[in-house]
């Protein structure tokens, strides 16, 4: 047979043996590979675990492939409704996904948050009363608060110059001790158990034990107890009464661990704020569902509107935590005062971004825009003010 005799179907295929043979078979679906890349299941013909540098190379790859594109949608997010108004019209590619957006930048802004925001421990009863908790009788009170007054007189009279701080102080020590004459009285006036209850509440604040309660209630006139005394709605069933009496357990428990502790109230309720945010998302989207009826708009439509202007809300939160742990490692005036100021600015832009995007996203009049931003508005600080109630809750007795 001569060069002339063979077709060209026959070199091409001749050619498809030759890349099949040189790249071998996809691991995943068995089709003969004609490049780097299976064009059947879309598997790399590179297998990672049998080279460690393929393995390197492949994070580095996935890494920098989305990482680009979260870079060109965090870019674009920065403009109110851009993002939203492209993704709706079908220009998808180049952007992280809305719901995989939200998830990235929730957890990594509740993550930097919990590095960053810290809170200075609890001071219960007034402040400084702290002084006069030890006191258990109003000559001990009085004894205790001439010494607070004789050391700040002789501090006094070695700085002249800060008279009007020393009288602030000297005016705080005289109303603490007022104020715990006043509870011993009262305790005093008191039954004999009620008396002891207070006492030993009392000496647990003074000695830094813990504070307070979280669930302190009678039921059927007895004292509260999961096992032999549990809260019971009877309309309820048995595993929602299991539940409910195994969370308050969890919070008295975890009340009595924590303590004065602020910062460990702050951490728990950080840890529980991701998980009432996704919460918050499908009915964010039937508040906008219900605020643009008759507009032909389908409920995922406003969800993605609704996850990405949560994402966009989440990059004002990052940007707060980081401006809190960058003034507070500073600790320079100056900063604290530029800090303040960014503070500001971010969450002044927050009504404005909302209004713009939300004009831009759904069109139509400003003057019909604005009530329907009222109303989303409206609705959507008692969902907020909800779900961070529910935060407190569910942070303090997880």
């Amino acid at each position: 047979m001569s060069q002339a005799d063979v077709s060209p179907v026959t070199e091409q295929q001749a050619a498809v043996d030759q890349a099949a043979h040189a790249h071998g078979a996809c691991e995943n679906c068995s089709t003969a590979l004609h490049g780097h890349y299976c064009h059947a299941c879309g598997q790399s013909a590179h297998n990672p675990l049998k080279h460690v540098g393929h393995a390197i190379e492949e994070i580095f790859e996935s890494f920098w492939h989305l990482d680009g594109r979260i870079f060109r949608t965090l870019r674009e997010l920065l403009v109110p409704g851009r993002v939203a108004v492209n993704f709706l019209k079908g220009h998808r590619v180049g952007y992280v996904q809305p719901l995989r957006l939200f998830v990235i930048l929730t957890l990594f802004t509740f993550f930097v948050g919990k590095l960053t925001v810290h809170a200075d421990d609890m001071r219960m009863s007034g402040g400084d009363n702290a002084l006069f908790a030890s006191a258990r009788t109003a000559q001990e009170v009085e004894t205790m608060r001439a010494a607070q007054v004789a050391e700040i007189e002789a501090q006094q009279s070695d700085s002249p110059t800060a008279a009007a701080a020393f009288a602030m102080a000297m005016a705080a020590v005289n109303t603490a001790a007022a104020q715990r004459a006043a509870e011993l009285e009262q305790q005093a006036h008191s039954t004999t158990s009620a008396a002891m209850n207070r006492a030993a509440q009392a000496a647990g604040r003074a000695s830094g034990e813990g504070y307070g309660t979280f669930f302190a209630h009678d039921i059927n006139g007895k004292p509260w107890d999961p096992d032999t005394n549990p809260v019971v709605f009877s309309s309820m069933p048995q595993f929602f009464n299991n539940w409910l009496n195994r969370r308050l357990a969890n919070g008295q428990a975890n009340v009595q661990r924590m303590g004065r502790k602020t910062d460990l109230y702050v951490q728990a309720i950080l840890t529980a704020l991701p998980g009432a945010l996704f919460f918050l998302m499908p009915i964010f989207a039937l508040v906008l569902r219900v605020a643009y009826l008759g507009r032909g708009i389908g409920y995922l439509e406003h969800l993605v509107v609704a996850l990405y202007s949560h994402a966009w809300l989440m990059l004002v939160l990052l940007s707060t935590f980081l401006t809190m742990g960058i003034t507070h490692a500073a600790g320079n005036p100056v900063v604290n005062a530029l800090g303040n100021l960014t503070l500001v600015l971010l969450w002044v832009s927050v009504p404005v971004y909302l209004l713009w995007m939300q004009q831009r996203v759904y069109g139509g009049r400003w003057w019909a825009t604005l009530p329907r931003y009222v109303f989303i508005g409206s609705v959507y600080f008692w969902l907020v003010l909800f779900v961070v109630m529910y935060a407190v809750l569910a942070g303090v007795s997880s």
